[in-house]
């Protein structure tokens, strides 16, 4: 009578990791790539270079090693967190099905951290990427009324988002301030990613259209990225007044509104789940809440004044 077959390694871990996906509440299941749609949000190159074909030939050879995840986009229809080039992998290949799960996110940003996570942590981005990332959080912190309004505190905010350092982050969104001549020099390394940082800062903006002149006029002698930082030397050189500065915008004050509508919401929220039941100074919370009172009181006198002005 022939034994009982052993399962293989693969079955083990297989079931080894099923069991371990129940027990996190995450099972892995088969959506179809039809379904699968690519996330706004998500700001990293999608070019098919080195590190793509690398991703398509393993998903050829060896199938999906780590699942996709995806949040709910609608009916039938699943939002991309991880796994964006994995995907379009699969695309290319022609399957039909990958191995996903599903999660959901409480909000917007939330669901932003876990996709930036996903993407810095697992594969190589340029300098680039990171900037129009970490611009895409700072419109989402906007959106929900969480950006404070100096530069350095928003860096420091995105800083704690993103698991980066504030000098970090600050040097990634100084890239944006290179005009789209510039940007696609260093992207297509025709420039030296030091020269980019270089002319990316505030007090150099004002270079630029000098530089990208003196390129135009000057001959590259087949080192493109060596005439680049010549005319930057040249640009800087000449101390090239800087632009008169541009009157400053005048506020929205509707915009005031809403924002100070958002903060106002944020903090019933964060009263409304205080528990002074406990053990606190019962004299000194009386105070305070007092002192909340008589605030209210000259808000809503605010308030009440604004309106009678479009009344008037």
């Amino acid at each position: 009578m022939a034994g009982k077959k052993s399962p293989s390694i693969f079955s083990t871990l297989q079931k080894t990791t099923e069991n371990a996906s129940a027990v996190n509440g995450e099972l892995t299941r088969q959506l179809p790539v039809a379904s699968l749609v690519d996330n706004p949000m998500n700001r990293f190159s999608m070019a098919e270079d080195d590190e793509f074909l690398s991703t398509m030939r393993s998903v050829e050879q060896d199938g999906f090693l780590e699942d996709i995840v995806v949040t709910p986009d609608g009916e039938n229809t699943w939002r991309i967190i991880s796994g964006h080039r994995r995907v379009m992998a699969a695309r290319k290949l022609g399957k039909t099905a990958v191995p996903c799960k599903v999660r959901r996110y409480p909000d917007k940003l939330s669901e932003l951290r876990a996709l930036m996570g996903a993407n810095v942590h697992r594969r190589s981005f340029s300098p680039f990427d990171m900037a129009r990332q970490l611009e895409t959080l700072r419109e989402v912190l906007s959106e929900s009324g969480q950006l404070p309004e100096g530069t350095k505190e928003q860096a420091e905010l995105m800083a704690a988002q993103s698991d980066l350092s504030r000098a970090t982050v600050e040097r990634y969104l100084d890239l944006l301030n290179l005009d789209e001549t510039m940007t696609g020099w260093a992207e297509r390394g025709e420039m030296t990613m030091t020269d980019a940082y270089e002319m990316a800062r505030r007090k150099n903006v004002h270079l630029q259209a000098a530089a990208e002149e003196y390129v135009a006029h000057n001959n590259a002698n087949g080192d493109f990225p060596g005439l680049v930082h010549r005319a930057i030397a040249w640009a800087k050189a000449a101390e090239l007044p800087p632009p008169p500065p541009k009157p400053a915008p005048v506020a929205n004050p509707l915009r005031t509104v809403d924002s100070f509508g958002r903060a106002v919401r944020r903090s019933t929220a964060q009263l409304k789940a205080l528990d002074l039941s406990a053990d606190v100074d019962r004299t000194t919370a009386r105070k305070k809440l007092d002192t909340c009172l008589a605030n209210l009181e000259e808000l809503r006198r605010t308030v009440e004044a604004l309106k009678a002005g479009l009344d008037g």
